[in-house]
């Protein structure tokens, strides 16, 4: 399995890209971006950036093209889907990918008839909420309006997701966690422990661990020291299911506790 962690999950990148003023402001927290690494994560990929832009094509298409660039597996975006002039995220990825904005038929129809009313008396904003692009997947939101468009670009797919963080959790799992899972082969589990050590002594029993057993990703949270608790220690293990996740994490806290008992902590 070691081998096959080493051809897949080593290689299945992500790159993610929260697109909104708001968001540039610091008006509002870019929830989307952390939830999204997290889930990449737990389906074995790689994050390598997390990009926050505003709602200015020239800078949404430069980002986008320089991340290309780089190859990942998937490029993400959050956000610009929505029915006003400054959602720009389909204008910007007709550019990057040289495909025609097209209005999708499919998607105005799957509108209509949940507001149970007919495609001729959708309002211009529903309208413009089912753009996507000529020869992309369209797929409807199970949650909100704005369609989920996935492209390919080069060795990359493209995943455009609308921003609402509801609507972006439904389309994520709906539409691309399997395709995640399927190309890294293996999944990860976290759990978060306390020990009664400073980082100084903890960091060389860290590095004997991850000797020990590969694949895995032990983090102090110096920060967040707790003088009733300890020192937390986030637990991050790789493996080809989430039972032998499970059975790694076991093993390293059981290591742990042996070093602890051992020093006498």
């Amino acid at each position: 399995m070691i081998d096959k962690l080493e051809k897949k999950f080593f290689q299945v990148c992500v790159e993610i890209f929260a697109i909104g003023n708001e968001l540039c402001y610091g008006r509002i927290y870019d929830t989307n971006s952390f939830w999204i690494a997290e889930h990449v994560t737990q389906l074995g990929a790689k994050v390598q950036r997390i990009t926050c832009v505003p709602d200015d094509i020239g800078v949404i298409c430069t980002s986008i093209k320089e991340a290309t660039s780089r190859n990942p597996h998937f490029i993400i975006t959050t956000g610009g889907l929505g029915p006003t002039p400054d959602d720009l995220t389909i204008d910007a990825l007709s550019e990057v990918v040289g495909l025609e904005i097209i209005t999708s038929q499919k998607i105005l129809e799957a509108i209509a008839q949940r507001r149970k009313v007919s495609v001729e008396q959708l309002t211009p904003n529903l309208v413009r909420m089912a753009r996507s692009l000529k020869g992309a997947e369209t797929l409807p939101n199970p949650v909100g309006w704005a369609p989920v468009t996935i492209v390919n670009n080069g060795e990359s797919t493209i995943v455009a997701f609308p921003g609402p963080p509801q609507e972006m959790k439904g389309c994520f799992t709906e539409y691309l966690a399997n395709r995640i899972r399927e190309k890294t082969g293996c999944e990860s589990e976290s759990k978060r422990v306390f020990v009664g050590m400073y980082e100084s002594q903890l960091s060389p029993i860290i590095e004997e661990i991850k000797k020990c057993i590969p694949y895995c990703y032990l983090k102090p949270l110096v920060s967040e020291y707790q003088i009733d608790k300890g020192l937390p220690v986030d637990i991050t293990a790789f493996a080809e299911n989430k039972q032998a996740c499970q059975k790694k994490i076991d093993e390293i806290i059981k290591r742990l506790e042996e070093f602890l008992t051992k020093n006498g902590s």
